[in-house]
């Protein structure tokens, strides 16, 4: 089986994510659901994966 190839290139629905984690978490989740596994993610969750992102992006910027 052929490895994946990651070049750096993001989908537009991650594009979109990214512009937006500068929102609420509320505002995050009524335009966005995320899936893990194939199952959908708990809000609980998917506030600590907001939480993840923006402090991964955090350390981008420092």
């Amino acid at each position: 089986m052929g490895k994946i190839v990651l070049d750096g290139s993001m989908s537009l629905d991650v594009e979109h994510l990214i512009a937006n984690l500068h929102l609420p978490e509320n505002d995050i989740l009524n335009m966005f659901s995320f899936k893990f596994n194939n199952n959908v993610l708990s809000v609980e969750e998917s506030i600590r994966f907001i939480h993840f992102l923006r402090s991964e992006l955090d350390k981008r910027t420092q």
